[in-house]
């Protein structure tokens, strides 16, 4: 199954999940008709409900090419530290509040155990205010305590969450959980 995000100018959700081979169905077609049976369509009415950051791959890039020149190896991407952040960035979006301290109280060990993420080692980069991934590692990178945290040899794993409102004091936030998992 492929699963594709659109968000259409801040005003709702769209998920389609499609299967590969109802894709190419469709592809072959050529009239642009589309079957019940072969995309599945549920609208999400408030935008910050994101299931996922729908910029993963590039921060996940962006991160590792960072690590790359400082001669670090690359992040693999959980999508358990994923949840977490996307669940920290949703939380501070719902309740207006910015910190690494939940509305709940929690910190982001307590995040990432809530998501069933077993760890040796968890770290978190929060940004408000930046509309790229790119101003966002680039802020990051700016920071001594961001930066060391994206260049630390103890994490092999990373997560992202991203959320935006317009009523919310930076517009966009933006989060990265570091982990290593324990063996």
């Amino acid at each position: 199954m492929k699963r594709i995000s659109l968000s259409l100018l801040g005003l709702c959700v769209i998920l389609l999940t499609v299967n590969a081979h109802s894709l190419n169905a469709m592809t072959r077609n050529g009239d642009n008709s589309i079957s019940a049976n072969k995309i599945q369509v549920s609208k999400v009415s408030n935008p910050i409900l994101l299931a996922q950051s729908t910029y993963d791959s590039e921060l996940l890039a962006l991160t590792n090419a960072e690590r790359s020149k400082a001669g670090l190896p690359a992040l693999r991407f959980s999508t358990k530290l994923g949840q977490a952040g996307q669940n920290h960035a949703i939380d501070m979006v719902q309740k207006n509040f910015f910190s690494h301290t939940g509305s709940n109280g929690s910190q982001p060990w307590d995040r990432a155990k809530s998501v069933g993420y077993s760890y040796s080692s968890i770290g978190e980069n929060i940004a408000g205010g930046n509309k790229t991934p790119a101003e966002t590692i680039k802020q990051w990178m700016a920071s001594p305590g961001h930066r060391s945290n994206i260049l630390s040899s103890k994490y092999t794993e990373i997560g992202f969450g991203y959320t935006n409102s317009p009523s919310y004091q930076y517009k966009d936030v933006w989060v990265q959980v570091f982990g290593n998992p324990k063996p």
